[in-house]
């Protein structure tokens, strides 16, 4: 592929990433921390952990800090150094998904945070937001989002 290939595969690209609601994160798109799991056994950063949290707190009545302690303990967060365990980062990247896919169904931030936040019926009321500290509820937001996204029977 020539040059100018090269080029316009880039902004192709580029015009993909804006067309699904890829938006940088910490430095990287958000899509990078949804999809590094790499990145996950090394830890995620508390900083990038936080901003997530307070991303979603600006949607919703919790402050950054109350809404963090919901998936992560305070003890838990207290105690770890820069970068967050193996159990706290994996809970961390399970929130950064649903939300990432959540964007993508909604096409817009705010609902989708506002998803997360909120009760759900199919969930026995339950927000998908308070399911996201175990993989077999992470995995039942997922299956939700899923049935949402492409039209399956909820």
């Amino acid at each position: 592929m020539g040059q100018i290939g090269t080029q316009a595969a880039r902004a192709a690209e580029r015009r993909a990433g804006r067309h699904r609601g890829v938006r940088p994160f910490a430095g990287r798109p958000l899509e990078a921390l949804v999809h590094a799991p790499n990145a996950v056994e090394r830890g995620v950063r508390k900083t990038t952990a936080a901003q997530l949290f307070r991303k979603l707190a600006g949607g919703g009545d919790l402050a950054p800090g109350k809404l963090r302690a919901q998936l992560i303990p305070d003890s838990t967060w207290k105690r770890a150094g820069e970068v967050l365990g193996p159990s706290a980062s994996q809970t961390v990247s399970r929130l950064a998904h649903a939300l990432f896919v959540a964007e993508r169904i909604w096409q817009n931030e705010a609902e989708a945070i506002g998803f997360l936040l909120r009760p759900h019926a199919e969930l026995q009321r339950a927000s998908p937001y308070s399911l996201l500290n175990t993989e077999s509820g992470g995995r039942t937001v997922e299956n939700l989002l899923a049935a949402l996204e492409y039209g399956f029977p909820v």
